[in-house]
């Protein structure tokens, strides 16, 4: 007589829910506290050069901005006033408060910072990309530009290019494109070098997918890691490079839009240096925290991205 055994019991797991994303921010917070005070750092940045000044659309005010004073207003009976409640960071040669346009500066150098990384990191993408995936003839000849472009003197190919051009927002913006865009292509190749041999993109290479499909949505998804994490390094390095151009006169500096390195500029050519330091002071601490942020931020992002460099905790 044969038996027949009755059918298992289905057996249930309940899944615990994913955690809100606060709580995890909050962890990743505790993990990581050098990371969490640049953020916070770029976060005021950020707030400064959005509601510092004035925000214009079409000439029209729609957000008044928060500084005590416009940027370019000036008290000729207060110039070279020293630190005081009026003015907390004092004022400049000509009387304008100097609080008022450090917060002007971030505006500028933020806009230089996500405008000059964001194009250059796009292109450099691009052709790292496409450098790498083709290989052969095509990787040799987009190298071989790109290490031509990179063996250029940067500091003084700056200089002639603004001051061929003239010196403005845009100029340096192109400028700086033309300088990044080589370096992150290098390692967005290298990047895709690796990700192309991995199974799931010969899998679908095999299942016949064209290199274009390939490339956006199996190799760029994977480049987003690197990506964040190069884009705030290089943020910090552009913000660094516009404030030595301005402080060579050569930057974007103008009356209603100030940059920090110009203001440095002011403080020097204004001696003795150690009796108006406030001129220096605000400038000078600007840009020192916001590159320093964006280097912690970089560094913080690194150690979550990358999983050679994260423990189990951080997971």
């Amino acid at each position: 007589m044969t038996t027949i055994a009755a059918p298992a019991e289905a057996v249930y797991v309940q899944l615990a829910p994913p955690k809100p994303w606060y709580i995890r921010l909050r962890r990743v917070a505790r993990q990581k506290p050098l990371g969490t005070l640049g953020a916070i750092v770029l976060v005021v940045a950020l707030t400064a050069a959005l509601f510092g000044t004035d925000l214009d659309l079409f000439g029209t005010t729609i957000v008044p901005g928060f500084s005590p004073q416009p940027p370019q207003e000036t008290e000729i009976t207060a110039r070279l006033e020293g630190p005081s409640w009026s003015h907390p960071f004092g004022t400049d040669a000509i009387g304008r408060d100097v609080l008022s346009r450090t917060i002007a500066g971030a505006r500028t150098a933020m806009i230089i910072g996500f405008s000059a990384t964001g194009l250059a990191l796009l292109a450099g993408t691009v052709i790292g990309m496409v450098s790498a995936y083709a290989a052969g003839t095509v990787d040799l000849l987009l190298q071989r530009v790109m290490d031509a472009f990179m063996s250029l003197p940067p500091l003084i190919l700056l200089l002639v290019l603004v001051t061929v051009l003239g010196p403005s927002m845009m100029t340096v913006i192109m400028i700086l494109i033309f300088f990044v865009a080589p370096s992150s292509s290098r390692v967005m190749r290298g990047s895709t070098l690796v990700i192309k041999e991995q199974q799931y993109v010969e899998a679908a290479r095999t299942l016949g997918a064209t290199p274009q499909r390939i490339m956006l949505h199996h190799i760029l998804p994977q480049l987003v890691a690197p990506l964040l994490v190069l884009a705030s390094v290089l943020i910090g390095a552009t913000i660094v490079t516009e404030a030595a151009l301005s402080f060579l006169g050569l930057g974007a500096n103008s009356p209603e839009n100030p940059t920090w390195g110009f203001m440095l500029f002011e403080a020097v050519a204004r001696p003795p240096l150690d009796r108006f330091y406030w001129m220096s002071m605000a400038p000078g601490i600007a840009i020192t925290l916001t590159v320093l942020a964006f280097n912690l931020l970089g560094d913080a992002l690194r150690d979550i991205f990358d999983p050679r460099l994260r423990g189990t905790a951080s997971n």
